[in-house]
């Protein structure tokens, strides 16, 4: 069965994003985890990947902290549809991996 649904207002929606991107930047992953539902899909575009409830979500992000060295996040822009609950943003994602690899992206 899925989650309900919260009412959110249209605040706390706008403020969602940026504390994610902050636990995500602080490689939190249990700050990252409380913006999901524990029956949450969570699908990574960029890597064509999707992962189903928190014990792979979290699996993913233990992961990719791992082979991180550091990661930033600045969103750009902010959509956010009051009424349905929702809300999307363009953000930038600069990070180095563990390896040297640089990562410079423009995500939605």
């Amino acid at each position: 069965m899925a989650t309900a649904p919260a009412t959110w207002s249209r605040e706390a929606l706008a403020a969602a994003p940026q504390t994610y991107f902050d636990a995500d930047d602080a490689m939190d992953v249990d700050g990252v985890l409380a913006h999901f539902a524990d029956d949450a899909t969570l699908t990574v575009q960029t890597d064509h990947v999707t992962f189903d409830r928190t014990d792979e979500i979290r699996r993913m992000f233990t992961d990719f902290f791992a082979a991180s060295k550091t990661i930033r996040h600045e969103i750009r822009n902010i959509v956010v549809e009051e009424a349905a609950g929702k809300v999307s943003t363009e953000q930038g994602y600069i990070g180095e991996l563990q390896d040297g690899s640089l990562n410079d992206m423009h995500n939605c």
